[in-house]
């Protein structure tokens, strides 16, 4: 029997040689902004994203960026190439922001019978989802089935975390449910909200009016833990305070990997310029 064959989203967190060695499926988001639209590739970055978000606006079009997932023609394609009777993992970005999910498991269902397909909602983003994937993709190397494959990923879902800090509140009354009148008066403060994932929502917690605070509180987020496997941090104009932030962590926990990674625009569209943030892993046990 074929090995599981492991499918994902351009929003995961992958070195490209990960993606080559598992033959990892990666299907692209599509950001429509304004009336135009743009795949979620390597050539497509959130400093791009937002230069085309600025350009609408300047005539006259003030709806944000919205993140689209390819139609169900294209995941059964996708699903077809593998032939008849394959198995199959897909593990997407979260639910709540992203409609992969949604879309993979309308074809999914629409296979059923045919192949074996299980569709899991990550309800992380970036380097959470990246790892789910490459542990998915490890465990179908080595001959796990399909299953077994899902409850790995399941697993380990629970122990990924995400806090992070942006200053484009506007962005947040549509992805974390802020009130314009918040958003109004915090910009005007030049407040900096806290973000946490609680099953793949993105919520506000506590605010904060400097950069050094940010760096702080990222820093006492992450120490809690009792143990951090491996984490990831990315930001937007804030790359002196993640500097801050990893050297801090560093000395904290010496022998943590600690990742520099990119700010997907499919994640960007939904927390606005200015971020920082750290995904946290903290293993199983």
């Amino acid at each position: 029997m074929s090995k599981v064959r492991i499918v994902t989203d351009s929003n995961a967190y992958l070195p490209a040689d990960v993606v080559e060695k598992y033959a990892i499926t990666v299907v692209p988001h599509r950001i429509k902004i304004g009336g135009s639209f743009f795949e979620e590739d390597a050539d497509f970055s959130a400093e791009e994203l937002f230069e085309k978000v600025h350009e609408v606006q300047r005539m006259g079009v003030s709806k944000l960026p919205e993140v689209q997932a390819p139609n169900v023609n294209a995941f059964l394609d996708i699903f077809h190439a593998g032939g008849e009777g394959e198995q199959i993992v897909c593990i997407h970005m979260s639910r709540e922001l992203s409609p992969m999910w949604a879309t993979a498991r309308k074809a999914a269902e629409m296979l059923r019978g045919r192949f074996t397909i299980r569709v899991i909602d990550s309800q992380s983003v970036s380097f959470g989802l990246g790892l789910l994937v490459q542990q998915a993709a490890e465990a179908a190397e080595a001959g796990a089935s399909v299953n077994d494959v899902a409850r790995i990923v399941n697993g380990a879902i629970p122990h990924l975390y995400f806090a992070g800090f942006s200053e484009s509140l506007h962005y947040l009354e549509r992805s974390a449910s802020l009130s314009a009148s918040q958003s109004l008066l915090g910009t005007m403060l030049g407040i900096k909200a806290m973000l946490m994932m609680e099953d793949g929502r993105l919520m506000t917690q506590e605010k904060v009016q400097t950069r050094d605070e940010v760096v702080e509180k990222l820093a006492e987020f992450v120490t809690e833990f009792a143990s951090v496997q491996e984490m990831g941090v990315f930001e937007h104009s804030y790359d002196s305070q993640r500097a801050d932030l990893i050297g801090r962590l560093r000395e904290t926990l010496p022998k943590t990997p600690i990742h520099k990674i990119t700010y997907p625009p499919s994640l960007a569209t939904y927390l606005g310029p200015n971020v920082v943030g750290v995904l946290v892993y903290e293993g199983t046990y």
